[in-house]
């Protein structure tokens, strides 16, 4: 907003701030109540020469002039508007047809949070003005535009339910927004989400709602574009839109024309909502198609119904509204020609928050490369015709495997431990590269697909694992993963680490990478075996899973407190593995794991315990989960 040069009050009230830009049926200018003392935006509307020529007409009744002010108390549902002359007042059928009134008299029905305020209507001269709620912040048009990367599925979940919301107050009051579109959702320093500019809303009477008298291209369905009578079912599509606009990055629905717009509607192909991001649930393109649908009596019948079943697989609303705050308070230039007022004690940011959703999704596709890459070379080693640094098809099943990760995580995951399966195949292992290859399989088909954070815990045994340090996997399953994708994973990364650790090492602390890189020539199966015929190493296998699953209910709870508890359980849970199995190992004589045990586990937890540190608890925006993370 440029700062405007000061000039006389408006209304003698307000003094101007800055000039916000047009809205509406005309300009919004930011400016200062002198008699409350707060920000308000005020529309200013230029009336036409019919609407002036009302104002300015003498009344045999009711005799004025054209400096004439009108005035509507905006907490009053029931105001009257009441034009003061020098020589008396007039009926407030004289305003009958000025813009904006309507506007305000909707408006004045409508409390919440959610939605903003109008103080007052007032007429002066050839101008009429709305003295509506300041809210300093962002609109959704701005944060698509310029924070589009920050968006996570949390912030989604925010802005959907707080329109929902301000769309049920205003349903259950039977008015119609009518013009839901970003432009008029706006989103304040405290993160809260509010709906603006009911300017097209029609108050329902005794038959029912009316037709719109207008609308935005690309957010209004078949039935407001053909001016037929309209109902909830109307804001429920344009709701839709912007929900689609926020998932997939566009709008379909934009058009030149009204006939051409239609078409749009009609024949639009849309992206699946599910495809743009990792861990979103395919059932919610089912949800959005159905609000969507061109026929309005095959959607949901209130917005109410829409909303229920789309923030089933949307992130979490709280945690949206604090890292809404963040951006908006990021984004805000120094305040200029205002009252000096004490700034506000800002929040602490999480590191998460600051660091971004793009950036840890570039790390998390930089992680799942190297880890697929690091298994594609480990196997393409071992085999004859590719082993070899020198050999250009090492390099290439290598580069193939790291890019194919970058792309599509759970893919390349699965795709480079089917290298390794092959080559166990090929040096005389067929019984292990095959149920290598089953379990890769399993575990992409009930967990792996599912998202990215998946194939990177998967990858733990093969690059932890090499200086012994196996244990993270569990940790690591428990603390990204959903209970059942956790286990999973988990009895997936056992069998990992049962393959690798029959290379040599022949224990599940770890493989020891740099000293059996090279399996060729030893007997794989025999070892192997030997390991699955310990009792130890299934007393292990149980510590693991046990310690997964743990982590991963109290992650259930995404607060810090409940994250750092489930961190120490499965913790324990790892260490009271290893001294059962240290007892079994010895015959009795002994639970105390060996030091290399004991320091490799509390190694993996205090790597797991600084990750969780760095996070927020739920008041200060919540751990972040599975499904925050942009595709």
């Amino acid at each position: 907003m440029a700062p405007m040069a000061r000039t006389r009050l408006i209304l003698n009230r307000y003094r101007p701030l800055s000039e916000a830009g047009a809205g509406g049926f005309g300009t919004v200018q930011v400016a200062w109540d002198t008699r409350i003392q707060r920000k308000v935006a005020i529309k200013c509307i230029e009336l036409d020469e019919l609407d002036a020529a009302r104002l300015a007409a003498p009344s045999a009744d009711a005799p004025f002039d054209a400096q004439a002010t009108v005035s509507l108390g905006g907490t009053d549902p029931d105001a009257t508007a009441v034009l003061e002359g020098r020589d008396g007042f007039i009926p407030p059928s004289a305003l009958a047809h000025v813009p904006g009134l309507d506007e305000a008299r909707t408006a004045a029905l409508l409390t919440d949070s959610t939605i903003v305020a109008v103080y007052d209507f007032e007429v002066q001269g050839r101008t009429a003005y709305l003295i509506m709620e300041y809210v300093e912040g962002l609109t959704l048009t701005q944060l698509l535009d310029e924070h589009g990367d920050a968006l996570t599925l949390d912030i989604v979940a925010a802005v959907f339910s707080d329109v929902a919301h301000a769309l049920e107050v205003a349903h259950e009051n039977r008015v119609l927004h009518l013009d839901i579109k970003p432009d008029n959702i706006l989103i304040d320093g405290k993160g809260q989400v509010k709906v603006t500019d009911f300017g097209l809303a029609k108050l329902a009477d005794a038959s029912g709602f009316g037709a719109a008298g207008g609308g935005t291209i690309g957010y209004m369905p078949l039935e407001q574009m053909r001016g037929e009578d309209l109902d909830a079912r109307c804001d429920e599509w344009a709701l839709a839109s912007v929900a689609y606009e926020m998932l997939t990055g566009g709008n379909p629905f934009l058009a030149e024309t009204l006939p051409a717009a239609e078409r749009a509607v009609e024949d639009a192909e849309l992206v699946l909502p599910s495809l743009c991001w990792d861990g979103l649930d395919a059932q919610v393109d089912d949800v959005l198609f159905y609000a969507l649908d061109p026929d309005r009596d095959e959607r949901y019948e209130t917005v109410s119904d829409f909303a229920e079943e789309m923030e089933k697989f949307l992130g979490s609303a709280k945690r949206g509204r604090r890292q809404l705050a963040a951006l908006v308070n990021d984004a805000q230039p120094e305040a200029e020609d205002e009252p000096a007022v004490a700034p506000e004690p800002r929040e602490r940011i999480p590191l998460a928050q600051r660091v971004g959703p793009l950036a840890r999704t570039v790390a998390g596709r930089a992680m799942a490369a190297v880890g697929s890459a690091a298994v594609a070379a480990l196997g393409a080693a071992n085999v004859p015709s590719v082993a070899g640094v020198d050999n250009p098809l090492f390099w290439g099943v290598v580069a193939v495997a790291a890019a194919l990760s970058a792309a599509v995580p759970a893919v390349g995951a699965l795709a480079s431990y089917l290298a390794l399966a092959v080559a166990l195949v090929a040096q005389g292992a067929p019984a292990v590269g095959l149920a290598l290859a089953a379990a890769a399989a399993a575990w992409w088909w009930f967990a792996g697909r599912g998202g990215a954070a998946a194939a990177n815990v998967a990858f733990a045994v093969p690059l932890a694992g090499a200086v012994g340090a196996n244990a993270l996997a569990p940790l690591a399953a428990g603390g990204v993963l959903r209970p059942v994708r956790a286990l999973a994973t988990t009895a997936f990364s056992l069998a990992v680490g049962l393959v690798l650790a029959s290379f040599g090492s022949g224990n599940l602390l770890g493989w020891d990478g740099l000293s059996f890189w090279h399996f060729a020539g030893r007997d794989v199966q025999a070892a192997l075996g030997g390991l699955l015929l310990l009792p130890e190493t299934w007393c292990m296998a149980a510590g693991w899973l046990v310690a997964a699953a743990a982590f991963a209910l109290f992650r259930l709870r995404r607060t810090r407190a409940f994250a750092l508890a489930g961190l120490a359980v499965s913790t324990a849970v790892l260490i009271a593995a290893a001294c059962a199995t240290a007892w079994i190992a010895s015959g009795g004589a002994t639970a105390a794991p060996s030091a290399q045990a004991f320091a490799a586990l509390l190694a993996c937890a205090a790597v797991a315990g600084v990750g969780l540190v760095l996070e927020a608890d739920e008041a200060d925006g919540g751990l972040p989960d599975e499904a925050s993370a942009r595709r």
